[in-house]
């Protein structure tokens, strides 16, 4: 197996944690939120800190996911190291929290255990594919994502049983959208870390990630810990997988199929297991 690869996939799970504890933490303390401009008051400024020491963690999964997609050169792969940060986020809900896992929580683990590391194995051995794009269909299919999701969003302010999971799978279309874009920019540069940032698509990437930091915290508001988190992290895992389809032709191996599946029945027994009720 590539090197490179491997210090991609690594990284791409250190970004992961990261971004799972980082939104954990924003959940413990979202109510200060609920306070509006008194929550800079003193006695506020504690949880506000701990809410914004959240943002910062989440926010600085940023750099090894960048770092990991250029070793890797494999986005779906990269992205699907995300199951395996939502173990972190488990972890904080049991320690700092105090919840408990159940049964579904401990079979949800090794689903997401088994499925993203077979999945990055197969990434790591499928034939290299030359990655072209038109730039008018990548424009044109962000606005039909977009869209799609704004109208789900609209549909979940008014259906509060869906509001939870609708904007966990916003933010996690926005994430997984930076992604692409960043692995975008890489193509049309010398595919360098720096050569990128000489096209838009980075700085389109940072405006999604701000968006998936607002729809996150929406979905906090009124939906539990581990109902919004799993629903971000499997819209992360598959909005890649199907750009990379769209946009560049080229189809996952028929055996990673399988594994996909149960990255997202993991995923799901999680966000219906014991560890649900985090801040419920």
């Amino acid at each position: 197996m590539n090197l490179h690869f491997i210090l991609g996939v690594l990284l791409g799970i250190l970004a992961a944690l990261m971004l799972n504890v980082g939104k954990g933490i924003q959940k413990y303390k979202i109510g200060v939120l609920l306070h509006g401009w008194k929550m800079f008051a003193r006695q506020n400024r504690k949880d506000l800190g701990i809410w914004l020491l959240g943002i910062v963690i989440a926010a600085g999964a940023v750099l090894p996911f960048s770092l990991g997609l250029m070793l890797s050169e494999s986005p779906s792969t990269i992205s699907a190291m995300n199951g395996v940060g939502l173990i972190g986020l488990l972890v904080f809900a049991v320690k700092v929290i105090g919840e408990k896992i159940g049964a579904l929580d401990g079979l949800g683990i090794v689903l997401v255990i088994a499925g993203t590391s077979v999945l990055g194995y197969l990434g790591a051995e499928r034939e290299q594919h030359v990655r072209q794009f038109l730039d008018r269909t990548l424009v044109v299919t962000i606005l039909a994502i977009v869209l799609a999701t704004a109208g789900g969003c609209v549909a979940a302010l008014r259906i509060r049983k869906i509001h939870g999971t609708t904007f966990g799978l916003t933010a996690g279309v926005c994430i997984g959208l930076a992604i692409f874009l960043g692995d975008a920019g890489l193509i049309r540069s010398d595919g360098s870390f720096s050569g990128q940032l000489a096209t838009p698509y980075p700085y389109v990437a940072i405006g999604f990630g701000a968006l998936a930091i607002v729809a996150t915290q929406v979905g906090f508001i009124r939906g539990r810990a581990l109902e919004v988190v799993p629903s971000v992290n499997t819209a992360i895992i598959l909005t890649p997988l199907v750009l990379e389809v769209v946009i560049y032709h080229q189809w996952p191996q028929p055996a990673c199929l399988p594994f996909v599946a149960i990255i997202v029945v993991g995923v799901f027994l999680l966000s219906t297991g014991a560890a649900a009720k985090v801040a419920a």
